[in-house]
């Protein structure tokens, strides 16, 4: 450890010492005293396990409350924690794996540096793809025939990637810049399957095409391309790199992840959060008829409420607030949320506007898998590249 590294230790602890116990201390001071990096603390203040205030001296700058961090370490320090903690990251835990591609930081999403809808504003998916894999990323007119007929849109688009899933080299055996081609070449094969038309051009616009949008519905699909690339290591985005972890090629990564996705707890929260905003539209009885059935489950299946984002998720304000105020839709949008006190998810806003600018049925899912393939392929790349495979312990507890 190097001479100045040694000197903002003792700094910090100095300072924890003569601290008073109501006292509210920064991030560096809670992270010497709990033993974790940044990424770890903020991961407790979204799972609610510590309260983060504004400091009243810099808005963007977050304070802890000593006796609360004090009594979060204790916790972590007694028998068994450590095996405690591993378990509880399977589900909305702590963070278990270092990427460079996206991340949540005090509820704002970042692709690397950029806050994501900052990208949002101006990028299309080809321009985040390039940022997320870190090399150039071209989007070609589809190298494939194009299946359409009476199958649906999920089955097209998987049936085009398992067929290609014995086709390519492994990614082991690839640089990066080559993953990325072939990445570009089953994005654009992967969205004609998923549109049923061998399309050309930006993606966004192959969107537009297809179903027909006028420019601003494009717009707002644009956007919720980009927002969506990339959401660290959600289900999906695991499923792929434990596969890609295996050495498999690419396509098989990707299959992976669309299959994850498929589950009516992930990408299918968008088809659930429609129904939630048709019964809001037509008022509170519909509400509350539509919330006796849900009783059971959790507001974040029918998107509103996000564990990563106890403030609200700023990728569905960033869509929503595109939108006119005095819409129908949003309109329902807000008479939910007000009703169960929580804010819309992305899935909500993806409802939303498929509603607002008349998308097919299938048009949020579609939206999601397609936006979604590009981080898929950076994490791809970027597991294949550690030369690491996935394999986690079970603790065997024997009925």
């Amino acid at each position: 450890m190097g001479v100045k590294r040694l000197i903002d230790r003792a700094a910090i602890l100095i300072n924890i010492i003569n601290m008073k116990e109501g006292e509210l201390i920064d991030a560096a001071m809670a992270c010497a005293l709990l033993g974790v990096r940044p990424q770890t603390l903020y991961a407790y203040v979204s799972r609610s396990l510590l309260r983060a205030e504004s400091d009243p001296q810099d808005a963007r700058r977050s304070l802890y409350p000593r006796r609360e961090v004090e009594a979060l370490a204790r916790r972590h320090r007694r028998p068994r924690a450590r095996a405690r903690v591993a378990a509880g990251a399977i589900r909305w835990g702590e963070p278990v794996m270092e990427t460079a591609i996206s991340g949540v930081r005090e509820g704002v999403l970042y692709f690397g540096e950029s806050p994501a809808h900052e990208c949002a504003a101006t990028m299309t998916l080809e321009e985040i793809a390039a940022r997320h894999c870190g090399v150039p990323f071209l989007v070609t007119h589809p190298a494939h025939a194009v299946a359409s007929g009476d199958t649906t849109p999920l089955r097209r688009t998987l049936d085009y990637l398992a067929a290609r899933a014995d086709e390519g080299a492994p990614m082991q055996d690839q640089r990066r810049r080559e993953i990325a081609a072939e990445g570009a070449a089953l994005l654009s094969g992967a969205a004609g399957a998923m549109l049923g038309a061998a399309l050309d051009g930006p993606i966004h616009e192959r969107f537009a095409s297809a179903w027909r949008l006028d420019g601003r519905a494009a717009e707002a699909v644009r956007s919720a391309l980009v927002l969506l690339s990339d959401h660290e290591l959600n289900p999906s985005t695991f499923a792929v790199r434990v596969c890609a972890s295996t050495g498999a090629t690419l396509a098989a990564a990707l299959l992976a992840g669309l299959a994850t996705l498929t589950g009516p707890r992930h990408g299918g929260v968008a088809a659930r959060a429609r129904e939630a905003l048709d019964a809001a539209a037509e008022g509170p009885a519909a509400i509350e008829r539509f919330l006796a059935r849900e009783a059971e489950s959790d507001p974040y299946t029918f998107g509103f409420g996000h564990p990563l984002y106890p403030a609200g998720d700023p990728r569905a304000a960033y869509l929503l607030a595109r939108e006119d105020p005095d819409n129908a839709v949003v309109a329902a949008t807000r008479r939910l949320s007000r009703r169960l006190d929580l804010t819309p998810n992305i899935d909500a806003a993806l409802a939303a506007i498929s509603r607002i600018h008349g998308l097919p049925g299938h048009a949020a899912f579609a939206i999601f898998a397609i936006g979604r393939l590009t981080g898929w392929i950076a994490h791809a790349i970027e597991q294949s590249e550690t030369g690491q495979i996935i394999r986690p312990r079970a603790r065997y507890t024997p009925l």
